[in-house]
C-alpha cells in the first residue's frame, strides 16, 4: 500500500527530499547530454534512489506548479533531456525487480542501464537475453522507452514493443502510482511507449525477454549501386541487417547478422582501436582546420572498414555499435517503401555537394537500417514498416564543427519522404507537421492533458514541439 502523501505538509516533503537534492553549487547541478552539444542549469537536480522519493517529488512541485523531467544518462544528441525546471536523475533507481523464466518477462527499474540489463538477464539461470537492441546499450531502460529507440530487423518492431508493462507516477493529487498495459489503462500505456518522458515518471519495465543467444555477422563491401538495385533483398537476408554508407569511399558496408549455435569467436585488435580510433580523430581535427581534407578522411575511414569480417559473439555485442566521438547526429525513419528513391536522391545531392569547391562536406557512416511495423501511437515506425537512415558531424576531441546546414538540407529530404523523426535527437517540426504523419497525435496529446492536465511533466522539449509553445530550439546549445 503506497503512503497517502495528500496529508503531508510541505515542510515534510521538503525536508524528505533534502537528502537526496543536490547542491546547485555542485558540478552535478548542471546538466550536459553525452555529446556536449546541450547544456542546462535545472532550478532544482533530485537524485532519488526510491519510488517513495520519486513520488515526494512529483507531490511537491504539483503544490509549487514547478515542472518535472527525468533524465538518465543523457545519451540523446538532442535537448530532450534539458530543463529549467526540476531535474530528476534516474541513474539510482536501477536493478532487477523481478525475472519469469515461465513467462520469458524480466522487470527492471527505469533507471537500469542496458548494460546492467545485459549482465543481470545473463546472471540467470538459464541464460536470458532481450530480443533485440540498438547500437548502444549506455542508455537507460527507461529513457530507451520514453523514446522508441529502435534496432535494425525487418521483422522486429521499436524495443518498446516488447514492453508488456510499466509502472508509472502519475503527476495527480497524492502521486498515485498505476500500472499500466495493454489491459490496464491501455492508451496510457500506449502513450507511454514512446511518452517523452510526459507521461508520468517511469518507475519500472516489464520487458519480453527470451533464451540467451549468439549472432553471426558477416560484413562485405558492396558498391552503392548494388546495393541500392538490390535494398529490397538485402533488407530481408538475414534476421538483422544494417547498412553503413561511406559517401567519400564510395562504397558501402553490408552486416548480416542470424542466430547461431557456433561458440563466440570475438575479435579485438589494439591496432585497429588505435587507426579506427585515434588516428582517425587526429585526421578529423586537420580537416576541421583545413575542411578540404574531409573527403580524404572519408577514404580513409572506409579503407579501414572495406574488409570482409565474421564474428561471432553475445547478440548484445554484436548489435551494439562503437560511436567512436562525440558527434552532432541526425535520424529520420521513413517507409521502407521510399527508401531507394530516397537513397538514390541524398547520393545526387551529395555527389553535387562533393563536386562544389564550396560545398558541404559530410562525415560517415550514413547508417541505414529497418524495423517492423507497430502500433504505438509517436513510434516512427508506427502503421508502416521503416527504414531509418542516420547522419553524423563528429567533433574530434570535443570540438565544434559546422553541421546546421548539413542537417538542414538532410531533414528537408527526409520529410519530402513523408519521413519522421527520432524522438531523441534534434528536429524542427512542430505540432501541425506532428498531426500530418502521425495520425494518433491528437490521442497523445488527449492522455496528457488527462494524466497531467497542469502540464507538471511537460518538458522545453514537449512544450515546443507537442505544445506548439514558442521555446527557440536552441534554448540549450552548448556554445
Amino acid at each position: 500500500m503506497s503512503e497517502d502523501l495528500l496529508s503531508v505538509t510541505n515542510q515534510t516533503l521538503q525536508s524528505s527530499l533534502q537528502a537526496i537534492s543536490i547542491p546547485t553549487s555542485s558540478s552535478q547541478a548542471t546538466f550536459t547530454n553525452w555529446a556536449k552539444t546541450f547544456k542546462c542549469q535545472p532550478q532544482r537536480v533530485f537524485a532519488p534512489t526510491t519510488s517513495l522519493q520519486c513520488r515526494q517529488i512529483i507531490e511537491l512541485a504539483r503544490r509549487e506548479g514547478a515542472r518535472v523531467h527525468p533524465v538518465g544518462v543523457g545519451h540523446s544528441p538532442s535537448d530532450l533531456a534539458c530543463t529549467n525546471g526540476w531535474l530528476i536523475k534516474m541513474e539510482g533507481l536501477k536493478g532487477v525487480v523481478k525475472i519469469n523464466h515461465e513467462k520469458n518477462s524480466a522487470t527492471f527499474m527505469a533507471g537500469t542501464t542496458l548494460h546492467q540489463v545485459h549482465a543481470s538477464l545473463a546472471a540467470t539461470s538459464p541464460a536470458l537475453a532481450l530480443p533485440n537492441i540498438g547500437s548502444i546499450s549506455d542508455q537507460t531502460i527507461g529513457g530507451l522507452i520514453s523514446t522508441a529507440s529502435h534496432g535494425s530487423g525487418v521483422t522486429f518492431p521499436v524495443l518498446s514493443q516488447h514492453v508488456r508493462s510499466l509502472v508509472l507516477v502519475l503527476p495527480l493529487p497524492g502521486a498515485p502510482i498505476v500500472k499500466v498495459s495493454p489491459n490496464d489503462d491501455p492508451d496510457l500505456f500506449k502513450a507511454s511507449l514512446c511518452g517523452l518522458g510526459a507521461t508520468g515518471l517511469m518507475l519500472e519495465v516489464e520487458v519480453e525477454v527470451e533464451q540467451a543467444f549468439r549472432l553471426k555477422e558477416t560484413k562485405e563491401p558492396k558498391s552503392v549501386d548494388e546495393v541500392l538495385d538490390n535494398l529490397d533483398e538485402i533488407k530481408k537476408s538475414a534476421e538483422h541487417v544494417r547498412v553503413w554508407w561511406y559517401p567519400d569511399g564510395k562504397g558501402m558496408i553490408v552486416g548480416r547478422a542470424n542466430r547461431t549455435y557456433q561458440p563466440a569467436q570475438p575479435t579485438a585488435s589494439l591496432l585497429a582501436h588505435i587507426l579506427g580510433f585515434h588516428v582517425t580523430q587526429f585526421f578529423l581535427f586537420v580537416s576541421r582546420i583545413f575542411p578540404s581534407l574531409t573527403p580524404l578522411v572519408g577514404r580513409w575511414a572506409w579503407w579501414l572498414s572495406k574488409e570482409e569480417s565474421e564474428v561471432v559473439d553475445d547478440g548484445y555485442k554484436i548489435l551494439n555499435f562503437d560511436c567512436l566521438f562525440p558527434q552532432y547526429a541526425l535520424e529520420w525513419a521513413i517507409d521502407a517503401s521510399l527508401a531507394k528513391q530516397c537513397l538514390e536522391e541524398m547520393r545526387v545531392w551529395l555527389n553535387q555537394e562533393a563536386a562544389d569547391h564550396n560545398g558541404l562536406r559530410v562525415h560517415f557512416p550514413i547508417e541505414i537500417r529497418w524495423s517492423a511495423q507497430d502500433d504505438i501511437w509517436l513510434s516512427p515506425s508506427y502503421g508502416r514498416e521503416t527504414c531509418w537512415i542516420g547522419v553524423v558531424t563528429y567533433r574530434p576531441y570535443g570540438l565544434a564543427v559546422p553541421y546546421r546546414k548539413f542537417h538542414e538540407k538532410f531533414a528537408s529530404l527526409l520529410v519530402s519522404h513523408g519521413g519522421r523523426p527520432h524522438w531523441a535527437k534534434q528536429h524542427t517540426l512542430r505540432p501541425k507537421d506532428l498531426e500530418v504523419v502521425y495520425p494518433r497525435f491528437n490521442d497523445f496529446k488527449a492522455v496528457l492533458q488527462r494524466v497531467d492536465p497542469n502540464a507538471i511533466m511537460r518538458s522545453e522539449n514537449v512544450r515546443r514541439h507537442i505544445d506548439g509553445e514558442n521555446v527557440p530550439d536552441r534554448m540549450f546549445k552548448s556554445r
